[in-house]
């Protein structure tokens, strides 16, 4: 496996054959899952003074910024899984048993958020990386 910093890419001899940049820099498997890894927790991939790729990490404010983006888009998904923006207008027109119990859902859902977010701002820097959303405890469930 290789690693070229003019193109910001990987390439396998099994595959790109001798069409690897002159720049490319050979790696190994284990830093290559490393690399992508970290690019899949919000870190990007950039060459160093010597070509070799490491991960950059955003600042924390900035990745605690996207955090709570991703938790008020989370808190958006699930509520509208219990009630698309239609029904909720209905419901608000027309009230009704079902639309009161969709709508406690909804409140459920969004002081989870709230509490998801005040969980997130007292997350240390160090552990910003592993602070769970989707699958994080304090969402409601619902039969």
């Amino acid at each position: 496996m290789f690693y070229a910093a003019s193109t910001n890419g990987f390439y396998d001899p099994a595959f790109h054959g001798d069409a690897i940049p002159d720049d490319a820099v050979a790696i190994t498997q284990a830093l290559h899952a490393r690399l992508l890894a970290g690019q899949s927790e919000g870190a990007t991939i950039m060459p160093d003074n010597d070509g070799r790729p490491t991960l950059r990490r955003p600042p924390a404010a900035e990745r605690r910024a996207a955090l709570h983006e991703a938790i008020k888009s989370e808190a958006g998904r699930r509520i509208v899984q219990i009630s698309p923006l239609w029904r909720q207008s209905n419901d608000q027109r027309e009230p009704s048993e079902e639309g009161a119990r969709r709508f406690e859902r909804i409140d459920a859902i969004r002081a989870a958020s709230d509490r998801i977010g005040e969980l997130l701002d007292e997350t240390s820097a160090a552990d910003l990386d592993a602070f769970m959303i989707e699958g994080s405890p304090l969402w409601p469930e619902f039969d």
